[in-house]
């Protein structure tokens, strides 16, 4: 239940950064693993990896399916490195022994790809299957490097600052070629 609710105040601190508290948390040992998190850390973790896992999908059925050559590589390349980072996001999960379970089950929150919305994606054709999937990924983009922001501000333990460094370098130059 406190990861909720660290989960659901990162997410309402990420869309809206100018309520975010001065200071951040205490830092807590999550696990007597060997990484120390505080709770933002911890809930980045439990954020990231479904955003990420969902968003695998659109970019894979992006690649297959857009119209625009330009599109199906960039989210070719969305696919892949979203790959990496996912297996990144899990070790850092475990290493730092934060609980597995997925707490954004159902969420319809920023950067996540719904249910309905892949349903939409997978039912579009043409130009409307590229408009949707470019939509959705960009704000996957988006999102993703406001969280990494957020992470890279939060008195974070290291090794969590620098995936969320690596992230928003990655993410943002996609975003970049995604284009507006």
């Amino acid at each position: 239940m406190a990861a909720l609710a660290v989960c659901g105040a990162l997410a309402a601190a990420v869309a809206r950064p100018s309520d975010r508290p001065a200071a951040g948390p205490a830092s807590v040992t999550v696990t007597p693993a060997t990484t120390v998190f505080n709770p933002t850390d911890a809930a980045w973790l439990q954020l990231l990896v479904p955003m990420t896992e969902q968003n695998i999908r659109l970019a894979e059925l992006t690649a297959n399916r857009a119209t625009v050559p330009e599109l199906r590589a960039i989210a070719g390349e969305i696919a892949s490195s979203s790959r990496g980072d996912l297996a990144r996001l899990q070790e850092l999960t475990r290493a730092g022994g934060v609980a597995g379970d997925n707490p954004h089950t159902g969420h319809d929150m920023p950067g996540f790809t719904t249910a309905v919305e892949y349903t939409e994606a997978e039912r579009a054709t043409g130009a409307d299957f590229d408009r949707h999937a470019v939509l959705h990924l960009r704000e996957y983009l988006e999102q993703s490097v406001r969280l990494a922001d957020s992470e890279s501000t939060a008195d974070s333990a290291a090794t969590a600052r620098q995936l969320a460094a690596d992230l928003r370098r990655t993410r943002a130059a996609q975003l970049a070629r995604l284009g507006p």
